[in-house]
Protein backbone atom coordinates (compact mmCIF):
# COMPACT_ATOMS: atom_id res chain seq x y z
CA UNK A 1 0.00 0.00 0.00
CA UNK A 2 1.23 3.47 -0.90
CA UNK A 3 0.31 6.45 1.28
CA UNK A 4 0.98 10.07 0.33
CA UNK A 5 0.02 12.76 2.85
CA UNK A 6 0.20 16.55 2.58
CA UNK A 7 2.77 16.48 -0.22
CA UNK A 8 4.10 19.86 -1.34
CA UNK A 9 6.77 20.71 -3.91
CA UNK A 10 7.60 24.15 -5.29
CA UNK A 11 10.00 25.45 -7.90
CA UNK A 12 11.56 28.85 -8.37
CA UNK A 13 9.85 30.89 -11.08
CA UNK A 14 12.58 33.00 -12.68
CA UNK A 15 10.12 35.12 -14.65
CA UNK A 16 8.23 36.22 -11.53
CA UNK A 17 11.14 35.87 -9.10
CA UNK A 18 9.03 33.75 -6.81
CA UNK A 19 8.00 30.14 -6.32
CA UNK A 20 5.39 28.05 -8.09
CA UNK A 21 3.64 25.30 -6.14
CA UNK A 22 3.80 22.38 -8.56
CA UNK A 23 2.32 20.07 -5.90
CA UNK A 24 0.11 21.62 -3.24
CA UNK A 25 -1.10 19.53 -0.27
CA UNK A 26 -1.64 16.33 -2.27
CA UNK A 27 -2.87 13.31 -0.28
CA UNK A 28 -4.03 9.87 -1.44
CA UNK A 29 -3.80 6.17 -0.64
CA UNK A 30 -3.25 3.39 -3.17
CA UNK A 31 -4.48 -0.01 -2.01
CA UNK A 32 -2.35 -3.12 -2.37
CA UNK A 33 -2.62 -4.50 -5.91
CA UNK A 34 -4.61 -1.51 -7.17
CA UNK A 35 -4.11 0.43 -10.42
CA UNK A 36 -4.15 4.12 -9.47
CA UNK A 37 -3.96 6.86 -12.10
CA UNK A 38 -3.06 10.53 -11.74
CA UNK A 39 -4.84 12.28 -14.60
CA UNK A 40 -4.56 15.89 -15.61
CA UNK A 41 -3.37 18.45 -18.18
CA UNK A 42 0.24 19.47 -18.69
CA UNK A 43 1.61 21.35 -15.70
CA UNK A 44 -0.93 20.03 -13.19
CA UNK A 45 1.71 18.39 -10.96
CA UNK A 46 1.11 14.72 -11.74
CA UNK A 47 4.64 13.89 -12.93
CA UNK A 48 6.22 15.95 -10.14
CA UNK A 49 4.17 13.93 -7.64
CA UNK A 50 5.36 10.69 -9.25
CA UNK A 51 8.98 11.85 -9.16
CA UNK A 52 8.63 12.72 -5.48
CA UNK A 53 7.36 9.19 -4.80
CA UNK A 54 10.27 7.74 -6.78
CA UNK A 55 12.81 9.84 -4.89
CA UNK A 56 13.87 11.80 -7.97
CA UNK A 57 12.55 15.05 -6.48
CA UNK A 58 12.72 16.03 -2.82
CA UNK A 59 9.38 17.38 -1.55
CA UNK A 60 9.25 20.55 0.50
CA UNK A 61 6.76 18.98 2.89
CA UNK A 62 4.70 15.86 3.44
CA UNK A 63 4.97 12.13 4.03
CA UNK A 64 5.38 9.14 1.70
CA UNK A 65 5.26 5.52 2.87
CA UNK A 66 5.01 2.09 1.23
CA UNK A 67 3.64 -0.87 3.18
CA UNK A 68 4.27 0.99 6.43
CA UNK A 69 7.89 1.89 5.62
CA UNK A 70 8.50 5.65 5.60
CA UNK A 71 10.28 6.77 2.42
CA UNK A 72 9.99 10.48 3.07
CA UNK A 73 8.85 12.58 6.01
CA UNK A 74 9.58 16.27 6.34
CA UNK A 75 8.57 16.28 10.00
CA UNK A 76 10.82 13.31 10.88
CA UNK A 77 13.71 14.32 8.64
CA UNK A 78 13.57 11.05 6.66
CA UNK A 79 14.44 10.86 2.96
CA UNK A 80 15.31 7.41 1.61
CA UNK A 81 17.50 7.44 -1.51
CA UNK A 82 15.76 6.56 -4.78
CA UNK A 83 17.81 3.38 -5.30
CA UNK A 84 16.81 2.09 -1.85
CA UNK A 85 13.03 2.57 -2.18
CA UNK A 86 12.33 -0.70 -4.06
CA UNK A 87 10.18 1.08 -6.63
CA UNK A 88 10.13 0.25 -10.34
CA UNK A 89 9.70 3.09 -12.80
CA UNK A 90 8.98 3.30 -16.53
CA UNK A 91 9.84 6.70 -17.97
CA UNK A 92 8.06 8.40 -20.84
CA UNK A 93 11.23 8.10 -22.96
CA UNK A 94 11.78 4.45 -21.81
CA UNK A 95 15.51 5.28 -21.15
CA UNK A 96 16.71 2.03 -22.73
CA UNK A 97 20.45 1.42 -23.15
CA UNK A 98 21.07 1.35 -26.94
CA UNK A 99 24.42 -0.49 -26.67
CA UNK A 100 22.89 -3.42 -24.72
CA UNK A 101 20.71 -6.27 -25.88
CA UNK A 102 17.31 -6.99 -24.38
CA UNK A 103 18.64 -9.41 -21.75
CA UNK A 104 21.35 -7.03 -20.52
CA UNK A 105 18.95 -4.07 -20.37
CA UNK A 106 16.64 -6.02 -18.07
CA UNK A 107 19.53 -7.43 -16.01
CA UNK A 108 21.12 -4.02 -15.46
CA UNK A 109 19.21 -3.05 -12.26
CA UNK A 110 20.34 -6.32 -10.66
CA UNK A 111 24.01 -5.68 -11.42
CA UNK A 112 24.50 -2.22 -9.89
CA UNK A 113 24.16 -0.59 -6.51
CA UNK A 114 22.71 -2.52 -3.59
CA UNK A 115 21.67 -5.43 -5.85
CA UNK A 116 25.06 -6.01 -7.50
CA UNK A 117 25.68 -9.04 -5.26
CA UNK A 118 22.74 -10.91 -6.80
CA UNK A 119 24.01 -14.29 -8.01
CA UNK A 120 24.22 -14.99 -11.74
CA UNK A 121 21.69 -17.78 -11.43
CA UNK A 122 19.23 -15.49 -9.64
CA UNK A 123 19.78 -12.75 -12.21
CA UNK A 124 19.09 -15.25 -14.99
CA UNK A 125 15.94 -16.51 -13.28
CA UNK A 126 14.54 -13.03 -12.71
CA UNK A 127 15.40 -11.71 -16.16
CA UNK A 128 13.89 -14.70 -17.95
CA UNK A 129 10.75 -14.46 -15.83
CA UNK A 130 10.38 -10.70 -16.49
CA UNK A 131 10.87 -11.20 -20.23
CA UNK A 132 8.34 -14.02 -20.30
CA UNK A 133 5.82 -11.85 -18.44
CA UNK A 134 6.02 -9.13 -21.12
CA UNK A 135 6.33 -11.56 -24.03
CA UNK A 136 9.92 -10.76 -25.03
CA UNK A 137 11.63 -14.01 -24.05
CA UNK A 138 12.34 -14.89 -27.68
CA UNK A 139 14.09 -11.54 -28.24
CA UNK A 140 16.56 -11.69 -25.35
CA UNK A 141 19.58 -11.47 -27.65
CA UNK A 142 18.28 -8.63 -29.83
CA UNK A 143 19.69 -5.14 -29.41
CA UNK A 144 17.26 -2.53 -28.11
CA UNK A 145 17.68 -0.33 -31.19
CA UNK A 146 16.23 -3.14 -33.31
CA UNK A 147 12.95 -3.24 -31.39
CA UNK A 148 9.66 -1.66 -32.40
CA UNK A 149 8.08 1.05 -30.26
CA UNK A 150 5.74 -1.43 -28.58
CA UNK A 151 8.61 -3.84 -27.89
CA UNK A 152 10.70 -1.04 -26.37
CA UNK A 153 7.79 -0.16 -24.09
CA UNK A 154 7.57 -3.77 -22.92
CA UNK A 155 11.34 -3.90 -22.44
CA UNK A 156 11.18 -0.86 -20.16
CA UNK A 157 8.36 -2.53 -18.25
CA UNK A 158 10.35 -5.76 -17.86
CA UNK A 159 13.32 -3.80 -16.50
CA UNK A 160 11.05 -2.16 -13.92
CA UNK A 161 9.52 -5.51 -12.92
CA UNK A 162 12.79 -7.46 -12.62
CA UNK A 163 13.60 -5.94 -9.22
CA UNK A 164 10.23 -7.18 -7.92
CA UNK A 165 9.21 -3.69 -6.77
CA UNK A 166 6.73 -2.90 -4.03
CA UNK A 167 5.13 -0.29 -6.31
CA UNK A 168 5.34 0.19 -10.08
CA UNK A 169 5.46 3.80 -11.29
CA UNK A 170 4.53 4.59 -14.91
CA UNK A 171 5.05 8.07 -16.38
CA UNK A 172 2.96 8.32 -19.57
CA UNK A 173 4.51 5.11 -20.98
CA UNK A 174 2.21 4.93 -24.02
CA UNK A 175 2.41 8.55 -25.17
CA UNK A 176 5.14 7.94 -27.79
CA UNK A 177 3.21 5.17 -29.57
CA UNK A 178 0.74 5.43 -32.43
CA UNK A 179 -2.97 5.43 -31.59
CA UNK A 180 -3.72 1.82 -32.56
CA UNK A 181 -0.71 0.41 -30.70
CA UNK A 182 -1.59 2.50 -27.63
CA UNK A 183 -5.05 0.99 -27.56
CA UNK A 184 -3.82 -2.61 -27.82
CA UNK A 185 -1.14 -2.06 -25.16
CA UNK A 186 -3.74 -0.72 -22.72
CA UNK A 187 -5.25 -4.21 -22.59
CA UNK A 188 -1.82 -5.82 -22.29
CA UNK A 189 -0.63 -3.49 -19.55
CA UNK A 190 -3.82 -3.90 -17.53
CA UNK A 191 -3.66 -7.69 -17.92
CA UNK A 192 -0.04 -7.80 -16.73
CA UNK A 193 -0.81 -5.57 -13.75
CA UNK A 194 -3.78 -7.69 -12.72
CA UNK A 195 -1.96 -11.01 -13.18
CA UNK A 196 1.11 -9.84 -11.26
CA UNK A 197 -1.01 -8.15 -8.57
CA UNK A 198 1.43 -5.27 -8.38
CA UNK A 199 0.47 -1.92 -6.88
CA UNK A 200 0.68 0.57 -9.75
CA UNK A 201 0.69 4.36 -10.02
CA UNK A 202 0.13 5.58 -13.57
CA UNK A 203 0.48 9.14 -14.87
CA UNK A 204 -1.31 10.30 -18.02
CA UNK A 205 -3.12 13.20 -19.65
CA UNK A 206 -5.15 10.74 -21.75
CA UNK A 207 -8.67 10.36 -20.35
CA UNK A 208 -9.32 7.14 -22.27
CA UNK A 209 -6.25 5.49 -20.76
CA UNK A 210 -7.28 6.52 -17.26
CA UNK A 211 -10.90 5.44 -17.61
CA UNK A 212 -10.14 2.08 -19.24
CA UNK A 213 -7.29 0.85 -17.03
CA UNK A 214 -7.73 2.30 -13.55
CA UNK A 215 -9.29 1.05 -10.35
CA UNK A 216 -9.14 4.61 -9.05
CA UNK A 217 -8.39 7.99 -10.62
CA UNK A 218 -7.09 11.22 -9.08
CA UNK A 219 -7.90 14.15 -11.37
CA UNK A 220 -5.32 16.90 -10.84
CA UNK A 221 -5.39 20.61 -11.63
CA UNK A 222 -2.93 23.35 -10.66
CA UNK A 223 -1.03 21.15 -8.22
CA UNK A 224 -4.07 19.86 -6.36
CA UNK A 225 -6.36 16.86 -6.55
CA UNK A 226 -9.73 17.98 -7.84
CA UNK A 227 -11.49 14.61 -7.40
CA UNK A 228 -10.63 11.01 -6.51
CA UNK A 229 -12.90 8.13 -7.41
CA UNK A 230 -13.42 5.08 -9.57
CA UNK A 231 -13.72 5.66 -13.34
CA UNK A 232 -17.53 5.51 -13.28
CA UNK A 233 -17.93 8.13 -10.54
CA UNK A 234 -15.33 10.47 -12.06
CA UNK A 235 -17.00 10.34 -15.48
CA UNK A 236 -20.67 10.14 -14.50
CA UNK A 237 -20.62 12.09 -11.21
CA UNK A 238 -18.02 14.88 -11.51
CA UNK A 239 -17.74 17.01 -8.39
CA UNK A 240 -16.86 20.25 -10.18
CA UNK A 241 -16.82 21.82 -13.61
CA UNK A 242 -13.11 21.17 -14.19
CA UNK A 243 -13.51 17.40 -13.82
CA UNK A 244 -16.65 17.39 -15.97
CA UNK A 245 -14.84 19.38 -18.66
CA UNK A 246 -11.48 17.57 -18.62
CA UNK A 247 -12.61 13.96 -18.31
CA UNK A 248 -14.34 13.21 -21.59
CA UNK A 249 -16.55 15.68 -23.43
CA UNK A 250 -19.42 17.59 -21.92
CA UNK A 251 -21.83 20.45 -22.56
CA UNK A 252 -22.13 23.36 -20.14
CA UNK A 253 -25.31 25.40 -19.88
CA UNK A 254 -25.03 28.47 -17.65
CA UNK A 255 -27.86 29.04 -15.21
CA UNK A 256 -29.08 29.79 -11.70
CA UNK A 257 -30.46 27.30 -9.19
CA UNK A 258 -34.13 28.18 -8.69
CA UNK A 259 -35.27 25.28 -6.52
CA UNK A 260 -33.18 22.75 -4.62
CA UNK A 261 -34.93 19.73 -3.11
CA UNK A 262 -32.95 16.72 -1.92
CA UNK A 263 -30.22 15.96 -4.46
CA UNK A 264 -32.01 17.58 -7.39
CA UNK A 265 -34.08 20.58 -8.32
CA UNK A 266 -34.45 23.10 -11.14
CA UNK A 267 -32.02 25.43 -12.89
CA UNK A 268 -33.05 28.48 -14.91
CA UNK A 269 -30.93 28.98 -18.05
CA UNK A 270 -31.13 31.81 -20.58
CA UNK A 271 -33.70 29.90 -22.64
CA UNK A 272 -35.56 27.51 -20.33
CA UNK A 273 -35.89 25.86 -16.93
CA UNK A 274 -34.13 22.52 -16.60
CA UNK A 275 -35.05 19.72 -14.22
CA UNK A 276 -31.79 18.44 -12.72
CA UNK A 277 -31.45 15.26 -10.65
CA UNK A 278 -28.01 16.10 -9.23
CA UNK A 279 -27.12 19.50 -7.76
CA UNK A 280 -23.62 19.53 -6.24
CA UNK A 281 -22.96 21.83 -3.24
CA UNK A 282 -25.33 24.57 -4.39
CA UNK A 283 -28.32 26.37 -2.91
CA UNK A 284 -31.18 28.45 -4.34
CA UNK A 285 -29.90 31.53 -6.16
CA UNK A 286 -26.40 30.18 -6.83
CA UNK A 287 -24.95 30.57 -10.30
CA UNK A 288 -24.01 27.25 -11.86
CA UNK A 289 -23.37 25.30 -15.02
CA UNK A 290 -25.44 22.26 -15.97
CA UNK A 291 -23.24 19.50 -17.37
CA UNK A 292 -24.49 16.74 -19.68
CA UNK A 293 -22.42 14.43 -21.90
CA UNK A 294 -22.99 14.41 -25.70
CA UNK A 295 -23.90 10.71 -25.73
CA UNK A 296 -26.51 11.23 -22.99
CA UNK A 297 -28.63 13.59 -25.08
CA UNK A 298 -31.52 12.12 -27.05
CA UNK A 299 -31.98 13.42 -30.61
CA UNK A 300 -35.33 13.18 -32.43
CA UNK A 301 -36.57 14.28 -35.84
CA UNK A 302 -39.82 15.56 -34.31
CA UNK A 303 -39.61 19.36 -34.04
CA UNK A 304 -42.38 19.74 -31.46
CA UNK A 305 -41.04 19.41 -27.88
CA UNK A 306 -43.55 17.48 -25.80
CA UNK A 307 -42.02 17.21 -22.34
CA UNK A 308 -39.63 18.69 -19.76
CA UNK A 309 -36.00 19.31 -20.75
CA UNK A 310 -36.91 19.12 -24.45
CA UNK A 311 -35.81 21.80 -26.93
CA UNK A 312 -35.96 22.58 -30.61
CA UNK A 313 -32.60 23.17 -32.26
CA UNK A 314 -30.90 23.40 -35.63
CA UNK A 315 -28.03 21.23 -36.86
CA UNK A 316 -25.01 23.52 -37.32
CA UNK A 317 -22.26 20.97 -37.99
CA UNK A 318 -22.10 17.21 -38.30
CA UNK A 319 -19.12 14.85 -38.36
CA UNK A 320 -19.02 11.15 -39.22
CA UNK A 321 -16.50 9.41 -36.92
CA UNK A 322 -17.09 5.82 -38.01
CA UNK A 323 -19.03 4.46 -35.06
CA UNK A 324 -21.21 7.53 -34.52
CA UNK A 325 -22.38 10.90 -35.80
CA UNK A 326 -21.09 13.93 -33.90
CA UNK A 327 -23.36 17.00 -34.05
CA UNK A 328 -23.28 20.63 -32.99
CA UNK A 329 -26.86 21.82 -32.44
CA UNK A 330 -27.84 25.46 -32.02
CA UNK A 331 -30.45 25.89 -29.27
CA UNK A 332 -31.22 29.53 -28.51
CA UNK A 333 -27.93 31.13 -27.46
CA UNK A 334 -26.19 27.82 -26.81
CA UNK A 335 -24.38 25.39 -29.09
CA UNK A 336 -24.90 21.86 -27.78
CA UNK A 337 -22.82 18.89 -28.81
CA UNK A 338 -24.46 15.48 -29.07
CA UNK A 339 -23.72 12.05 -30.52
CA UNK A 340 -25.96 9.48 -32.17
CA UNK A 341 -25.42 6.06 -33.75
CA UNK A 342 -23.96 6.33 -37.26
CA UNK A 343 -27.29 5.19 -38.71
CA UNK A 344 -29.12 8.16 -37.13
CA UNK A 345 -28.30 11.02 -39.49
CA UNK A 346 -29.63 14.57 -39.74
CA UNK A 347 -28.72 17.14 -42.38
CA UNK A 348 -27.05 20.47 -41.64
CA UNK A 349 -29.69 23.16 -41.20
CA UNK A 350 -32.38 20.66 -40.27
CA UNK A 351 -34.57 21.47 -37.22
CA UNK A 352 -34.62 18.68 -34.62
CA UNK A 353 -35.64 18.09 -31.01
CA UNK A 354 -33.20 17.44 -28.18
CA UNK A 355 -34.11 15.80 -24.87
CA UNK A 356 -31.80 16.27 -21.88
CA UNK A 357 -32.76 13.50 -19.39
CA UNK A 358 -32.84 14.89 -15.86
CA UNK A 359 -30.93 11.88 -14.47
CA UNK A 360 -27.89 12.87 -16.56
CA UNK A 361 -28.00 16.61 -15.82
CA UNK A 362 -25.57 17.73 -13.10
CA UNK A 363 -25.54 21.28 -11.74
CA UNK A 364 -22.03 22.36 -10.70
CA UNK A 365 -20.52 25.52 -9.29
CA UNK A 366 -18.75 27.59 -11.93
CA UNK A 367 -14.95 27.64 -12.15
CA UNK A 368 -14.25 25.71 -8.95
CA UNK A 369 -10.67 24.81 -9.88
CA UNK A 370 -8.89 26.24 -12.90
CA UNK A 371 -10.31 26.75 -16.34
CA UNK A 372 -9.76 24.43 -19.28
CA UNK A 373 -8.56 25.94 -22.55
CA UNK A 374 -11.65 24.79 -24.41
CA UNK A 375 -15.30 24.28 -23.62
CA UNK A 376 -17.16 21.64 -25.57
CA UNK A 377 -20.31 23.75 -25.50
CA UNK A 378 -20.34 27.49 -26.03
CA UNK A 379 -22.55 29.61 -23.80
CA UNK A 380 -23.12 33.30 -24.40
Amino acid sequence: MLEVTGLCKGFRDESQQGRVNAVDEVSFTVKEGSFFTMLGPSGCGKTTTLRCIAGLEKPDKGDISVNGKVLFSSSKGISVAANLRNLGMVFQSYAIWPHMNVYDNVAFPLCVGARRRTSKSEVKRRVERALDVVGLGHLAGRYATKLSGGQQQRLALARALVIEPAVLLLDEPLSNLDAKLRESLRFELKRLQREQGITTVYVTHDQSEALSMSNEIAVMCEGRISQIGNPFSVYLEPENDFVADFVGLTNFLKGVVTQHSGRGGTVRTADATLIVDNIVDLTDGDECVVSIRPEQIQVMADTTPSGPNMFTGTVVTRLFTGDCMDYQIRVGNDTIRCRTPASQRYSTGKPITLALPAEYCIALRRNTIGESSERTAIST
